[in-house]
């Protein structure tokens, strides 16, 4: 795993948000605009953790610090880091299920549009709402940078 700090992880909410909203702007290709989204919500997230922990350097973390805390960190799990930020029940993330009928938690969304997997047919509302609350996050994530 790589350290990214609290710098790093504002960088990437920025710079992908800002790209997510092109893309978004244009109708460009849905895969990419929602991994570029789920990815600036990770990183927008991630920097709020360090904020509400008043850790600087996230080494203090991940080389052995508070397990707890060094899970949630690490995790691509967005309800996870949402709960821990006091956010539980606010944003609700819905699952999904792909055409292999495999279910989709926040914790694989990131892998559900990396690798262009497409949902049944039948869960295509939930895929736009799913959308709409990332940038609900994305947008909270901004009003406390």
């Amino acid at each position: 795993m790589l350290l990214a700090d609290m710098h790093d992880y504002r960088k990437g909410y920025k710079k992908h948000f800002v790209s997510y909203k092109h893309l978004k702007s244009e109708n460009a290709d849905v895969d990419s605009r929602r991994l570029l989204l789920i990815y600036s919500v990770e990183c927008g997230l991630k920097y709020k953790l360090l904020d509400k922990w008043h850790i600087k350097d996230p080494r203090k973390i991940l080389d052995g610090g508070d397990e707890r805390k060094r899970a949630i960190l690490t995790t691509h799990n967005l309800d996870k880091i949402l709960k821990e930020l006091g956010q539980e029940g606010i944003f609700k993330l819905p699952a999904l299920k792909t055409i292999h009928s495999d279910l989709v938690s926040s914790e694989a969304y990131h892998q559900l549009y990396r690798y262009c997997i497409k949902i049944q047919e039948k869960g295509k509302d939930k895929e736009e709402r799913l959308e709409d609350v990332l940038k609900d996050i994305a947008s909270w994530i901004g009003e406390g940078m």
